[in-house]
């Protein structure tokens, strides 16, 4: 049993990282749910089930290794600020992949870039979420203007940038939002 010299030296983030990992395994069962579900009814390319279950199993190593550093290994706070951006940039890698995999700009999974950003909070930090908000942006208009000009006529140039604009901005409304009732850890 550690002594409370020993707990008093862990980050004050130590435990968010933890409970972020936690969150993360939920996440990566319900993406191999839908991609079972998918698989099952057909409604996907037997490759889009493959590049499905790697994103998947890629997902799940990431956070195993996230959950296992952060439980066993790290207790300083510049090494929790890692793993939680750390899975920052594999949800936003994941985010990019359902994108770009659901034809681009009329895709739902815009919806997580949602996730990466709420992740950021965790750090207390107004900076940090504005960051991941602009990396978010940075690959979603990436990534649905690659998959408009490689799939050319599956839809106009107009709805696209409205819709990458739209979404881009939203992103920055939630980012600001959270910015909004995070307090940065000095100011506690």
């Amino acid at each position: 049993m550690p002594n409370n010299i020993q707990i008093a030296k862990k980050s004050w983030l130590h435990g968010n990282v933890v409970r972020l990992a936690r969150l993360h395994f939920l996440y990566v069962v319900a993406f191999t749910v839908q991609t079972v579900i998918y698989d099952s009814w057909k409604l996907i390319a037997p490759n889009a089930v493959l590049y499905r279950w790697i994103v998947s199993a890629s997902l799940l190593v990431i956070t195993t290794f996230v959950w296992y550093v952060a439980k066993s290994h790290i207790s300083s706070t510049a090494a929790c600020r890692l793993l939680v951006w750390t899975l920052i940039i594999v949800d936003i890698a994941a985010a990019s992949f359902n994108v770009y995999s659901q034809r681009g700009m009329a895709s739902l999974a815009v919806a997580l870039y949602t996730i990466p950003i709420i992740v950021a909070a965790v750090l207390r930090s107004r900076a940090a979420i504005f960051a991941a908000a602009t990396l978010a942006v940075a690959a979603y208009s990436s990534t649905a203007i690659a998959y408009f000009v490689l799939n050319f006529n599956e839809g106009y140039k107009i709805q696209l940038y409205g819709d990458v604009g739209f979404y881009c901005a939203i992103f920055f409304v939630i980012a600001g939002l959270l910015a909004a009732v995070v307090r940065p850890v000095k100011a506690q």
